[in-house]
């Protein structure tokens, strides 16, 4: 799915596992609409799966190439999303930039492996 900014969110579910890919900026131009598909995907693969609650939520976040406060605001709202259904989330390959944005402002320490 792309938005009007082109940024770009894709969604598949197998088994208790969510992965959510991001490419693009994820910016004050972007992260509404980011936001409301991310709520909106994880709320139709846990009615997909009804027998299969999601457990684990993973953004793969490597095609990120920009991101400001907005966009780091959505994440650690991914990350409130993942605790209020009890399930776990990950950072999959941040790029420096990233990286250094999560560390700083010590959001690093929400997701498992940063």
């Amino acid at each position: 799915m792309v938005n009007a900014s082109g940024t770009r969110i894709d969604g598949e579910r197998a088994g208790d596992r969510l992965l959510i890919t991001l490419r693009g900026s994820l910016d004050a131009m972007s992260v509404e609409a980011l936001q409301t598909q991310l709520y909106d995907m994880t709320r139709v693969y846990d009615l997909i799966g009804l027998s299969v609650p999601v457990r684990q939520i993973h953004i793969d976040v490597a095609g990120v190439d920009f991101c400001d406060a907005a966009g780091l605001r959505m994440l650690v709202a991914a990350h409130r999303v993942a605790e209020s259904r009890q399930a776990t989330c990950h950072l999959l390959a941040p790029q420096p930039h990233l990286r250094w944005l999560l560390r700083a402002t010590r959001a690093a320490d929400l997701f498992d492996g940063l």
